[in-house]
């Protein structure tokens, strides 16, 4: 992974680091870095929401610190597992992810959630209902779509005074579509390391003088 250097201007702060313990200096240490590790977390979520429309709390929650300890002076922000790999194309580029799907789920004539998308286990649901199936049709321009879809019902096939039976149509709930590039852009390094610069100077400061007051 990538790292960030935060080596801004702490030269009189690095001085003053001199004047502490070797036992305040590791605590300091980890307290500023936690602290920054916090605020970029934070900046993260609000990149989130600048990026993506209608955001799920699942995609705002997606990062996590690994915090800093006086024996390990890192602190690592990092998304979590699940969301890193369909978060990753639009940090550095590439096709949105599939994961486990045979292809990029594209809602047709379906009712969405409130964040746009399907509801968590729609397509599972879809899959025992009467009259869908999923796989390729032809249309009548012979154009090959693979989805999910849904049989006309029988009342809905019923026509004329004869109730004879029409040709109404298969419905497309769901289209299975190719992966594509992304199209937006998740600007996580820059928006940490902006924080930091801005930052670091204070933090370290603050982590300064609780490591003083504590000293005895």
């Amino acid at each position: 992974m990538t790292s960030i250097d935060i080596r801004a201007n702490l030269k009189p702060l690095q001085r003053a680091f001199i004047g502490l313990s070797a036992k305040q200096v590791p605590f300091a240490t980890s307290l500023a870095l936690n602290a920054l590790a916090k605020g970029v977390v934070a900046q993260e979520k609000d990149e989130v929401s600048d990026t993506f429309d209608t955001p799920t709390p699942f995609t705002q929650n997606a990062f996590r610190i690994e915090v800093a300890t006086k024996s390990r002076p890192i602190a690592r922000v990092a998304a979590k597992d699940i969301q890193a790999e369909y978060l990753e194309p639009y940090v550095v580029g590439g096709n949105r992810s599939l994961g486990t799907k045979r292809g990029m789920l594209a809602p047709r004539e379906i009712t969405l959630n409130q964040y746009g998308n399907l509801a968590k286990g729609k397509l599972a649901s879809l899959k025992g209902k009467p009259g869908v199936f999923i796989g390729k049709v032809t249309t009548r321009n012979g154009k090959v779509v693979n989805g999910v879809w849904q049989r006309p019902t029988s009342a809905a096939r019923r026509v004329g005074n004869k109730g004879g039976k029409a040709r109404t149509g298969l419905k497309l709930l769901i289209q299975f579509e190719d992966t594509t590039p992304v199209r937006k852009r998740f600007d996580f390094f820059g928006r940490a390391t902006a924080y930091l610069k801005a930052n670091a100077a204070r933090e370290f400061d603050a982590a300064l003088k609780r490591a003083f007051a504590t000293t005895r």
